[in-house]
This record gives C-alpha cells, sequence and structure tokens, in this order.
C-alpha cells in the first residue's frame, strides 16, 4: 500500500498537490485509492459491475454541425444530468491536426489530463478512451476541422434507480433526485468522496452512500456496500470518520437492511479492537466534519462511541460473543453516568474545546439518547434553531435529531433554507460545501470544491425520517412505517427492499388522513398514524372496517394492534395491500410556502448569438495554479454552466457589462443569470436595457440586486435584437460572473413574430 501525506498548506498549493497524485494516479503509479493518505481495502469491485449504457446523442451543443471555423473554437455538448462519460467525436481536416477532449468541469480539467486524438486521415471518428464525469463534454477544435458529429459513452455503475420519492412540494423532490442523481455518480469500483476530484473512499462519504443505497437503488449496490463494511480499519485514516461509521450509521445499518449476518460475523473482532484498544480520543485531525470551527468534538466522539459500543453489543449477542457484553455495558455505564454531569451547562451540552455551543455536538447528544426530553427544549431553543455550523454531510444528523425531538417541520424548514441556493441551480447534483463556501476556515467562495458529493444525505431523510420507513429486524423481515411528514400534504414513497419494493402513500385533508401501504411477501409492516397530523382523531379504518375509535376494535383480518404512544396509534399488518383512513380534524397549515405556479416560458434558441463584453476575453488560473480557464463573453451563450464569462480584471465595480446581439429582433419577457459555478459573483446591482441596432439604448427595463446562483429578472414583454445587462454597484471581494444567460419569453404569449422560436405562425411579420 502507498501512502501520501499531504502538509498543510494554502488552498492553491492544496490542490496542485492533488493533481499531482491524480495524474500518477491515472498513470497507475500508485493505487487508485490512494489519493489522500492511503486506504486500505479488500480490493476493487470487478469490471463487470460496471455498466456500459451505449452510445448517446447530446442534448445540446454550442455550435449546430457540422461546423468550422478558421480560427480555434470550442464546441460544448450537454448531457441531461452529471455522469461518467467518453466523448466521441467525427471530424474532417487534414494529417496532424490534433482536436482536445474534456468536461466542461473546471475541476475534471485541473485533475484530469486532456486527452488529444491526432488526425491521421481525412475523415476520422475518435472515442475517448478514459471516462470522466460531468454534466458537458469540451471538444477543442484547431482552424480548418470541420465537425461532422459528435456523442458520447454513458458508463456507470450496473444498478437501477428502483427507489423514490415525491410529494406535493417540488423543492424536497427536486432534492431527493438530486440526492440520488448524486449518490449514483460517486461510486463506481468504490463509493467515491467525488469522480471529479480525489475519487477517495473515505469512510465519512462512504456512510451516507451506503445509506442511500438502500432507498435509490437496486440491490445490486449492496456488492458496493458489503466491500465497504468489510474494509480494514486504518487508525491513521481520519479515524473519527470509522468511528461515524462502525454503528447504527454504517454497520448496524448495513445488517439491518441486508440481513448479511456473515459479514457481521467478520468484522466483528477488528471493530471490538477499533472502539476498545485502537481508537484514541482527544486526537487531533480524528475529522468529524468539514462544516465551519466551534467544532465540540469531545463531545461528538463521546456520543458516537456510545452509540457504536451500542450497535457492537447487540452484534456481540447475535455472532456469539455474549461474554462481551459485560465490558461494553461497564463502558457504556461509564459514559451514561458522566455524561450530562461534565457537559451540561444549564442550556444546551459544551466542552472546554469551544467558546460557544456547536449544533453537531447537541444533535449527537440527542441521536444517541444521552440527552434527556428535559434538555430538548433548551436544546432547540438555545442551539439548534440559531446554530449552522454543520456542513451538509453532518446535517444529517441535525435533521434526525429535530425529528426525534418531534420537529420535523423545523427539520424541513432547516433542510430548504441550508440548500436554497442548491434547489433552483442548473446543476443535476449536490454540492460538497453549502454556498460553495469554505467553510472549515472562512467565509469564502470555494472554486475547488466538487458540485457532486456523495455525503449528501436528502435521500435518507427524506425516504426514511419523513416518509418514516425503517426496518425493524434484519433483511426486512419486519420495518415500520411511521410517517413524520410534517407540514407535507401528500407523499409517495418506494423502497427496494431485499424483500422487494415497498411502496407507501400518504394524503391528507382537513378531515382525513389516508395511507396506503403495499407490503411484499415475507414481511410485517408496524403502520402508525400520526397523531400529531390532528388536532383531534375520531375513528381509523383500515381497507373499509372499522378498527379504532378511541380504542382498538379488532376486527379485521391480517391486522394486529401495536399499541398506541405520546405520537402514534400503531397496528401491525401482514404482506399485501392496506388502505388506512383516519378520520378528524386535521391543520394543513405550513410554516413554509410552496415554490409558486410559474409559466417556466419558451426558451429561445441561442445558437447563433453572440456576445461582447466590458473587458477583453481572459482566462484565469484555476486554484491559482497553471490550468489556465477561459472565461470568453461567449461562453455566457453556450448552453453551459460550467462554463462561463467572467470579469477577472477586478472585483465588481460600476460599468462592467455584457452585450448580446440576437441576430434578429426578438420577444421576451425574462432573462435568467446563471453563476452558480461562481456562486458569489452575483452582480452586487444590476440594470437590464435592450436596443435595436445596439447603440442607441432606452432607459433600464429593468433593475435590482442579484441573488447568489441565479438571478432571475422579468419585465413587460420586449421587442428588440440586442440586450445589455450592466453591473451598476460594487464589491471589494467576488469578480462578476455570467456562466449561463437564457432569455425566454411566455407560452401564454399569443404574439406571432419571425424568429428564432417557432411559433404556430411563425414567419408571419408582428
Amino acid at each position: 500500500m502507498n501512502v501520501i501525506i499531504l502538509e498543510a498548506s494554502p488552498i492553491s498549493h492544496l490542490f496542485r498537490d492533488m493533481r499531482i497524485i491524480y495524474l500518477l494516479l491515472l498513470l497507475n503509479c500508485i493505487s487508485p485509492v490512494s489519493t489522500h493518505a492511503g486506504i486500505p481495502r479488500n480490493g476493487n469491485v470487478p469490471d463487470t459491475f460496471i455498466r456500459d449504457f451505449g452510445v448517446k446523442e447530446y442534448i445540446r451543443l454550442s455550435r449546430k454541425l457540422p461546423h468550422v471555423e478558421n480560427t480555434p473554437w470550442d464546441l460544448i455538448a450537454e448531457m441531461p444530468y452529471n455522469c461518467h462519460f467518453q466523448p466521441i467525436i467525427q471530424v474532417e481536416g487534414k494529417r496532424g491536426d490534433t482536436i482536445n477532449l474534456n468536461s466542461t468541469n473546471p475541476l475534471v480539467r485541473y485533475l484530469t489530463p486532456t486527452e488529444t486524438f491526432t488526425m491521421t486521415a481525412a475523415r476520422q471518428s475518435y472515442e475517448a478512451k478514459n471516462w470522466i464525469s460531468g454534466e458537458g463534454a469540451l471538444y477543442t477544435i484547431p482552424p480548418g476541422v470541420k465537425v461532422i458529429s459528435v456523442k458520447y459513452r454513458e458508463t456507470g455503475y450496473d444498478t437501477r434507480f428502483a427507489g423514490s420519492f415525491t410529494c406535493n412540494d417540488e423543492d424536497y423532490n427536486i432534492l431527493w433526485r438530486k440526492g440520488a442523481r448524486t449518490a449514483y455518480i460517486c461510486m463506481r469500483d468504490h463509493f467515491y468522496d467525488c469522480p471529479d476530484r480525489e475519487r477517495v473512499g473515505f469512510w465519512g462519504d462512504g456512510t451516507p452512500e451506503l445509506d442511500q443505497c438502500f432507498y435509490a437503488f437496486d440491490t445490486n449496490t449492496h456488492r458496493l456496500c458489503r466491500e465497504l463494511v468489510l474494509r480494514e480499519l486504518d487508525p491513521e485514516f481520519y479515524p473519527g470518520q470509522q468511528l461515524e461509521f462502525l454503528g447504527e450509521y454504517g454497520l448496524w445499518y448495513y445488517y439491518m437492511q441486508t440481513g448479511d449476518l456473515e459479514s457481521i460475523r467478520k468484522v466483528y473482532p477488528a471493530t471490538r479492537n477499533f472502539l476498545f484498544n485502537v481508537y484514541k480520543p482527544g486526537k487531533k485531525k480524528q475529522w468529524f466534519d468539514w462544516g465551519k470551527e466551534n467544532k465540540d468534538v469531545a463531545i461528538m466522539e463521546t456520543c458516537f462511541m456510545y452509540i457504536d459500543l451500542g450497535s457492537l453489543r447487540k452484534m456481540a449477542l447475535i455472532t456469539g460473543h455474549s461474554e462481551d457484553t459485560i465490558s461494553i455495558d461497564t463502558k457504556m455505564d461509564s459514559i451514561r453516568r458522566n455524561f450530562h454531569t461534565r457537559y451540561w451547562t444549564g442550556s444546551y451540552y459544551k466542552s472546554d474545546q469551544v467558546a460557544e455551543p456547536d449544533d453537531r455536538a447537541n444533535a449527537m447528544a440527542v441521536n444517541a439518547g444521552l440527552a434527556d426530553r428535559s434538555t430538548w427544549e433548551n436544546i432547540y431553543r438555545n442551539v439548534l434553531s440559531v446554530k449552522t455550523y454543520s456542513s451538509c454531510f453532518f446535517d444529517r444528523w441535525v435533521f434526525e435529531a429535530l425529528c426525534r425531538m418531534g420537529l420535523e417541520d423545523r427539520a424541513l424548514l432547516r433542510m430548504y433554507q441550508r440548500y436554497r441556493t442548491m434547489i433552483p441551480a442548473t446543476f443535476t447534483t449536490l454540492w460538497e460545501h453549502y454556498d460553495r463556501w469554505w467553510a472549515s476556515h472562512i467565509d469564502a467562495f470555494d472554486e475547488g470544491s466538487s458540485l457532486n458529493h456523495g455525503w449528501n444525505p436528502p435521500v435518507i431523510n427524506l425516504s426514511q425520517t419523513i416518509a418514516g420507513i425503517s426496518p425493524l429486524k434484519p433483511g426486512w423481515e419486519s420495518y415500520a412505517v411511521l410517517p413524520k411528514e410534517a407540514f407535507l400534504k401528500n407523499i409517495r414513497v418506494v423502497v427496494p427492499s431485499v424483500k422487494g419494493e415497498i411502496s407507501v402513500e400518504m394524503n391528507k385533508t382537513t378531515e382525513r388522513y389516508s395511507l396506503s401501504l403495499h407490503s411484499p411477501a415475507s414481511t410485517s409492516a408496524v403502520v402508525g398514524i400520526p397523531k400529531r397530523s390532528f388536532t383531534l382523531m375520531r375513528s381509523i379504518r383500515v381497507n373499509g372496517e372499522l378498527i379504532w375509535d378511541k380504542t382498538y376494535i379488532g376486527n379485521v383480518k391480517g391486522v394486529i394492534w401495536y399499541g398506541e404512544d405520546e405520537s402514534y396509534v400503531m397496528f401491525s399488518v401482514k404482506a399485501g395491500n392496506w388502505h388506512f383512513t383516519a378520520d378528524g380534524k386535521l391543520s394543513l397549515e405550513s410554516p413554509k410556502k410552496p415554490p409558486a405556479p410559474s409559466d417556466p416560458g419558451i426558451l429561445l434558441d441561442k445558437h447563433s448569438w453572440t456576445a461582447r463584453a466590458s473587458v477583453t476575453d481572459s482566462s484565469f488560473l484555476f486554484s491559482g495554479d497553471d490550468i489556465p480557464i477561459g472565461v470568453s463573453a461567449q461562453n455566457a451563450l453556450d448552453g453551459d454552466h460550467w462554463n462561463g464569462w467572467r470579469d477577472m480584471t477586478r472585483t465588481q465595480y460600476p460599468g462592467q457589462y455584457l452585450i448580446v446581439d440576437m441576430g434578429q429582433t426578438q420577444h421576451f419577457d425574462k432573462v435568467v443569470l446563471d453563476n452558480s459555478w461562481a456562486m458569489w459573483d452575483s452582480p452586487n446591482k444590476y440594470s437590464l436595457q435592450v436596443s435595436g441596432d445596439g447603440i442607441r439604448w432606452g432607459e433600464p427595463i429593468a433593475v435590482g440586486k442579484g441573488n447568489p446562483g441565479m438571478t432571475t429578472i422579468t419585465f413587460p414583454e420586449q421587442h428588440a435584437r440586442f440586450l445589455r445587462v450592466s453591473q451598476t454597484g460594487q464589491d471589494s471581494t467576488y469578480h462578476w460572473s455570467i456562466y449561463e444567460m437564457d432569455v425566454y419569453r411566455k407560452k401564454t404569449n399569443k404574439t406571432s413574430f419571425k424568429g428564432n422560436v417557432k411559433t404556430p405562425d411563425a414567419g408571419k411579420k408582428s
């Protein structure tokens, strides 16, 4: 095993080091999983588990083909989603002409050698030998070479998207879909942290990725999960991540989902040794989260140790090591006796390592069961409602703590607020950092962070916690359906369990709560009707038969009374189809306004458009290193949101502009400026003008302030050929970027015109 240790360094040096290591990786000079510190593993998943999805057409090209130019030019080709792909091209030219192929993702271009193809005949086709990742392909074409066609081959882990989650609020549907897509491209021969930068098998990233497999994909992914479970532990490789994995969220999670007792038997001795002898609390660089500083590690590692010991106790009993329960109980009792006295301040839990309470530490105290109910109100009021130190990796546990406390509405609101810039973004995946901030050290834009990071947990949060579907016995022999839908009015979920698909549909009105369940063969389910959804619950019926009328009546075959607590009225049902209806009074009020319905409009065709800016075309050095990334004005029109225009002369100042020539008069009423890649480059202030000739400009048709990532500008319908968006404010920190500019007209607009958007009467004069 090769071990590479990176010394602490500025971010630009760090990513330069990563690039050197990644180049060695691709040249097979080092182990393909040792790009950070050497990862002991039991071997890669065989290539037979990698699926070839075949050759596909791009959904958009920046130029209509065939196409040739007299100067070097770039062809940008867009896929429908982020994926692993190999670009393909067919060209005409002369021998010796060289074409470059890569991803439009700047991080891929920075870390992955650009593949080149040198022509040996007048007409040739070429397919890239190595896969890369992204949502767009970048072909760099020399003068005089005609591009006849381009396509791509998609590959990926051999599984299908078998699970699903939908509800009445599209924001959460988007998060689930983006979360599932992110998890998918972060697995191949093992679980990656991300496919565009390191492809490292961190235990931290692997934990939520493993968990998401059981709710998003078919059982083929269980091979990867087993590989992670059986991986040899390494006390030198971020042991805090391994502590997060060795309990309810990793090993035991895997066992409950699969029932794979043999793997648990294999890892039990090493797990016990790690928890009792190897892990040393209080050491530096344990790593528990990538989020902001103020990390209360003392509390976090105590909570995870307690959780792991609880799982170890259960593992001991099922693997024939019951004698170990004495020492496990002794250690758990010691933690439980001392925790509250040592860390409770009267208002929250806090160690002397930090100056103020940490949301991560207090959430884990709740999840571990070390914070009793008497502390919950203070924890929520003083910490979880006001602190957001956790990253999108650790927010999973803050979310679960809020739901455990009966505050699932607060959990859903927190999820929405923290993902507020990822939800509307045109990227199909979820990012490494909230708002693209390098949150560990400073609040600043981090160009080197990935825009597809597998540690994002919405799939688990929504399918398991909010829908409430989770195994009670190993291998889904028995499972729970205990919804925590909060202000959501309907939910539809499919869980691809090892016993077969479990489907649940929940709907509620002001007078009725209904829940339909399909439970596969050889299973039983505990179904709970949530009391918190009601102001008054009168009765419950199952398949039309009255079964509860303030008390259990019990006259439905296959249904057994399971009890009642402060949260649910519960029943156990056998395999089959069940429909529960509960009548009463329900409140449908929501603290979150659902996304407003709107006419998305018709996107105008930009293929023939041109752009120029207040500064000459330029490039910038990615992460301060020697990889120039072009940021020409034309990039704002190429259809790719990874590839954009930036004014790199200095930070934002009044007078910056981008002018677009649409080639002919167009009718339009909306402009969208997308700078999600450079999130904080949104215009401090903007002004939008139109012109018929590009010389005479009228008064601004819209003015305002930019939003981080996506700025939507609406106005009364215009009839013009030229657009000028100007930056009229000032920002001393950030540049101004437009990574993509889109122009729309309403679908409901009946006006006909001669333009490059087809309408039923296109071609007639307006």
